[in-house]
């Protein structure tokens, strides 16, 4: 083997490690940003993806609508549908919180479509309000988000 092919030898393998770490990276990512289909809506804070997980979005405190949990709150129906027309039939990439799941067994998670980060604009819009009780990564951005919407007086803050 002359020095040349010796050379050569020294710059491939390195460059084939490299590429195969770069590969196995790019799985994971690809694999943490699989799409799902929104199948359901339950209310402003909660839907169903394809794989039927119930996921409860992060932060988000939407009024309640009438079910066998709850008593209609005023904008409950509102809230509801303004997440339907987002995500109904969309396609959705999910990032599940610190904390998987909630007491009733819901997926705790930041839904994105595109590259917008939907749990912020529900309460961006003004249809739901920001989660305080529990520390959560935007905490800080989704209460400017809900001072922001009051101050406007949209959504649920119409009436106020």
């Amino acid at each position: 083997m002359n020095k040349g092919e010796m050379m050569k030898d020294y710059i491939r393998w390195p460059l084939i490690v490299v590429m195969i770490i770069v590969l196995i990276g790019l799985c994971h990512w690809a694999k943490t940003l699989e799409l799902h289909d929104v199948r359901t809506v339950y209310d402003g804070d909660t839907i169903q993806l394809d794989d039927g997980r119930k996921i409860r979005l992060i932060g988000v405190d939407a009024p309640e609508v009438k079910s066998v949990y709850s008593k209609e709150e005023p904008f409950g129906e509102e809230s509801k549908r303004y997440l339907e027309k987002l995500l109904l039939g969309k396609k959705v990439y999910i990032k599940i919180g610190a904390e998987q799941f909630d007491k009733y067994g819901r997926t705790l998670a930041y839904v994105y479509m595109d590259d917008v980060l939907l749990n912020g604009r529900i309460i961006k819009d003004g249809w739901a309000r920001a989660y305080v009780r529990f520390d959560y990564e935007y905490k800080d951005l989704f209460v400017s988000y809900e001072k922001e919407a009051k101050s406007r007086g949209i959504g649920i803050w119409s009436r106020d």
